[in-house]
């Protein structure tokens, strides 16, 4: 199996910095060693590696973003040696974006080749793929490692293989949490469990699609750090650059939308191993609130595409009429937290998450008109884009 390209973001900051242009959960210290080099000794578990290796350089903020490649540039060296590895980032996009522009991209269109979030970053994973004309590409997140001699393998025998009457073009794996995949229920908070326990919902999740059945099906949710596509669907279907969070399941409904169905194998495990975040509980739950008020109106906007039953249990619980109540209700059980600790800015914080949700930013969005924007644009750029290589 060699015509694949593997993308890896990696998210860095300045060390002892407070500043943020971009909110990721636990960007590294530019002091620290990170976890990109634990991942790249993994690949030793397998006999070689065909395919092409691209890091995704992410800085959290622009002023350093100089400083990040030169960090990752120093970790891969070792391993050029072993693999076809190289740097995407802030510096090579700028060129990327000169070629795209000389060969009649518009500035509206190139103005999606960004690392401004979540989404973004995902965008240019696809880009990367596209880039170097590969049959698929992978992606896989640095905070994991591989624990299966056969992974590359099982993605080779299941990619665009006959399935059900379909044809496989997207496949999901899934996280060994290290040594399962079922996440730990013990550490929810009390605050969560009543109205927001997403950690017991996506457990229920995972058992009925991972624990059982048959190998490959398919799937309402996917990991973005252990999920392969094909480059056609890479071509046609963007990251949706208003999700600032949860871009892996948000991506799925945009396939879906257009027709194509992720199909999860109960086989293809990866072992995934995160730092710890040290983001407030408010930004999670705003975030998460955004996200599911926006994927709620994706929903409503595509009724012959999306249906509420076939996301259940997961994310179709968090999809329902009751959204605005489970995250305010969510938000008031927090804000005591934060009252009995005298966190003031905490609670000023929760007040305002329930304004926002009461009022809704999502609830006159058109998402049909908007994907089709975005859809265009990103069209435009891979259209122009497959095959042409990443510049040096």
């Amino acid at each position: 199996m060699k015509d694949f390209t593997m993308v890896i973001p990696t998210y860095w900051k300045q060390a002892g910095a407070s500043a943020e242009k971009v909110v990721f959960d636990h960007p590294t210290p530019l002091d620290e060693t990170g976890t990109l080099g634990r991942l790249l000794d993994s690949l030793e578990i397998f006999d070689r590696v065909q395919g092409k290796i691209v890091i995704i350089a992410v800085a959290n903020h622009p002023a350093i973003a100089g400083e990040v490649e030169d960090k990752i540039r120093r970790i891969i060296a070792p391993y050029s040696r072993s693999f076809d590895i190289c740097i995407l980032g802030e510096g090579t996009l700028e060129k990327v974006r000169r070629m795209l522009s000389a060969k009649g991209v518009s500035a509206k269109a190139l103005s999606m080749i960004n690392l401004d979030n979540y989404a973004g970053v995902r965008n240019i994973c696809s880009l990367a793929g596209v880039l170097t004309g590969s049959r698929y590409t992978i992606f896989i997140d640095d905070d994991e490692v591989f624990c299966d001699r056969k992974f590359l393998e099982k993605i080779d025998e299941n990619m665009e293989r006959p399935y059900n009457g379909d044809t496989v073009k997207a496949l999901a794996g899934y996280y060994l949490q290290p040594d399962t995949y079922r996440l730990d229920e013990r550490a929810v908070p009390s605050w969560r469990k009543p109205h927001w326990n997403n950690t017991a919902v996506m457990n229920e999740a995972f058992d009925l699609f991972i624990g059982r059945g048959e190998r490959l099906k398919a799937v309402p949710f996917v990991f973005g750090g252990n999920m392969t596509l094909c480059v056609d669907v890479l071509k046609r279907v963007p990251f949706d650059p208003r999700i600032t969070r949860g871009e892996d399941i948000d991506f799925l409904l945009n396939l879906r939308i257009n027709g194509i169905t992720f199909y999860l194998d109960r086989e293809l495990a990866i072992k995934h191993l995160p730092p710890g975040s040290a983001q407030p509980a408010w930004i999670k739950v705003r975030e998460d609130g955004l996200r599911f008020l926006y994927e709620r109106k994706k929903l409503l906007d595509h009724p012959q595409q999306l249906t509420l039953a076939e996301l259940q249990p997961y994310p179709g619980l968090f999809l329902g009429d009751d959204l605005e109540e489970r995250i305010i209700k969510t938000c008031e059980l927090l804000k005591e937290e934060y009252e009995s600790r005298q966190d003031e800015e905490g609670v000023r914080n929760c007040r305002e998450i329930i304004a926002m949700v009461k009022e809704n930013p999502f609830a006159a969005f058109d998402t049909r008109s908007w994907l089709a924007e975005i859809t265009a644009g990103w069209q435009e750029i891979t259209a122009r884009a497959h095959g042409l290589g990443i510049p040096e």
